[in-house]
């Protein structure tokens, strides 16, 4: 990330420290940490199975598939149809934080953060991409932005096209 951190833990739980200004390490303040934090609520029963880190930005794929991120909400990057801040307050994480809609029956297997923008591989191979899109990088051959209003995400957010027949096994981002 820009000047923070975070790991998941053998026992699914995440940790972050460093810079916190947008509270993307998840302690429910802006206060920058210079060692590992206590665990993130990702929510009731909820564990990760992998994370990644933005600019100011956190997602987690969690151990049923869905995908919870928080911090800055810059240009819809967290996946809420909005552009709101999450994590600098404890209310704002738990089961008040709610996953990104990844469409109808989908889950993640895979998630990558870049600076304002989110990618999640998902159970049939397909990408979505949602936040900023300045320089085209969600995919769809433009450079509008999704994720920053309600109605975009889910099964309005379209696959990236990655080819006939062509399928994702892995992604970052940058």
């Amino acid at each position: 990330g820009f000047h923070d951190v975070c790991a998941v833990l053998d026992d699914g739980e995440v940790s972050c420290w460093g810079n916190n200004g947008a509270g993307q390490l998840g302690i429910g303040s802006t206060l920058h940490k210079g060692s590992p934090q206590a665990e993130i609520d990702l929510g009731t029963g909820r564990t990760a199975t992998a994370v990644a880190v933005g600019i100011r930005t956190v997602c987690a794929v969690l151990d049923d598939g869905s995908v919870k991120c928080w911090g800055a909400g810059t240009s819809g990057v967290l996946g809420q149809g909005d552009g709101t801040n999450r994590g600098a307050s404890l209310a704002d994480l738990g089961d008040a934080l709610l996953p990104v809609p990844l469409g109808t029956g989908r889950t993640a297997t895979a998630v990558a953060v870049g600076s304002t923008f989110a990618c999640a591989v998902l159970d049939d191979g397909s990408v979505r991409c949602w936040g900023e899109n300045g320089s085209g990088q969600l995919g769809q051959g433009d450079t509008t932005d999704r994720g920053d209003q309600p109605g975009e995400l889910g099964d309005a957010l379209p696959p990236i096209p990655l080819g006939t027949g062509r399928t994702a096994t892995a992604i970052t981002a940058g």
